[in-house]
């Protein structure tokens, strides 16, 4: 049974696939998938075949550039790692960890299967990354019982606010001389000119354009640039849509500056919002998760989980995330179902 690099004309069998696994799956929608797997050289799909070339197990990698104590470093951000039969998971994640020398491995915000999987494996889990909500959604899943239900819908109706009313709460002297201004392509100067983190994602202006690309149909980037004292500082990128806000990527020269100019660029964003809405992001650093919490988001329960492999590249690293820039949309994490164009009756109910 082959292993084979995905391309847009297998998509009618990988959707076959997908959607018997998950209705709803991203790989079920074809601008995602052609999109993100194959116009980029650094991000691809395994598929193992049949014999008679139906998918039964998929492996998604994108190989990002990194910075760890200023060193560059390539880290393979895995994705959309499904199996319809027991081992072929495991083959194609040898296969795929064989074909990529020389890099770091990641998984973050993993479900509970692939936790177990990867811990087999030797998997290094990082601690201290959170998830922070303004306006939690508090969902209602299918297993809740109904006085879970209905605790959620109070919750929900008595802490939401509009996106507006959080400017209140920010300190004037604290973002004086920050400013942002959207902006709708990438150039080189938007990248800071240092990095006050030990770690972050550090793609070059071009990576970026194809990666939070503010022209596609399925999802929507809304990118910022951001200016301290009339000097470039740094970029804020937020995934917009009309439920929820995510801050998918930022970085900058320090950090409680740009925790600020990531809450000018929320409400940007949600300056015409007539209702409340939900927005995302993740955090490591006490520094801007003080400016987040102050404003007013609340840290989820738990930690979100974030596991690296060094197999192909040995490195020490300290399982000290404080000083590291952690953003949610990295590898595939928003870029997940429903989508802005597909219709609704194809996507899954939210309560």
């Amino acid at each position: 049974m082959p292993i084979v690099q995905y391309t847009p004309e297998r998509f009618g069998s990988l959707r076959e696939t997908a959607a018997a696994i998950d209705p709803h799956a991203s790989m079920t929608h074809r601008p995602f998938v052609d999109y993100y797997y194959a116009t980029c050289p650094s991000c691809w799909l395994y598929l193992f075949l049949s014999e008679d070339g139906k998918v039964l197990a998929t492996l998604g990698a994108e190989l990002a550039p990194f910075q760890f104590n200023s060193r560059d470093v390539t880290i393979v951000v895995c994705s959309n790692w499904h199996s319809t039969r027991p081992g072929l998971g495991r083959a194609l994640y040898k296969h795929g960890m064989s074909t990529v020398s020389d890099a770091v491995a990641l998984e973050f915000t993993a479900t509970s299967i692939t936790i177990q999987i990867i811990r087999h494996y030797g998997w290094v889990f990082l601690p201290g990354i959170r998830g922070y909500f303004l306006n939690n959604p508090y969902k209602i899943y299918p297993g809740d019982s109904w006085p879970r239900r209905v605790a959620k819908s109070m919750a929900r109706r008595l802490t939401a606010r509009r996106i507006p009313s959080f400017a209140s709460r920010i300190p004037s002297e604290a973002i004086e001389g920050i400013s942002v201004r959207e902006e709708y392509s990438y150039t080189e100067d938007l990248l800071p000119r240092r990095s006050p983190f030990v770690f972050r994602f550090a793609p070059d202006a071009e990576y970026l354009a194809w990666r939070y690309n503010t022209a596609l149909s399925f999802v929507r980037y809304r990118l910022f640039r951001v200016v301290v004292r009339g000097t470039n500082f740094g970029y804020v990128v937020i995934n917009e849509s009309p439920g929820q806000l995510i801050v998918a990527q930022c970085d900058g020269e320090e950090a409680e500056a740009l925790a600020y100019a990531v809450v000018l660029s929320i409400l940007e964003v949600g300056r015409n919002d007539e209702k409340p809405r939900p927005v995302f992001l993740t955090s490591s650093h006490p520094v801007m998760q003080r400016v987040f919490e102050r404003v007013g988001f609340r840290a989820q329960r738990g930690e979100v989980s974030f596991a690296l492999n060094f197999t192909n590249h040995p490195m020490e690293m300290s399982p000290d995330t404080s000083n590291w820039l952690v953003n949610y949309d990295w590898g595939d994490n928003g870029l997940r179902a429903p989508f802005l164009d597909q219709p609704p009756s194809s996507c899954p109910s939210s309560d």
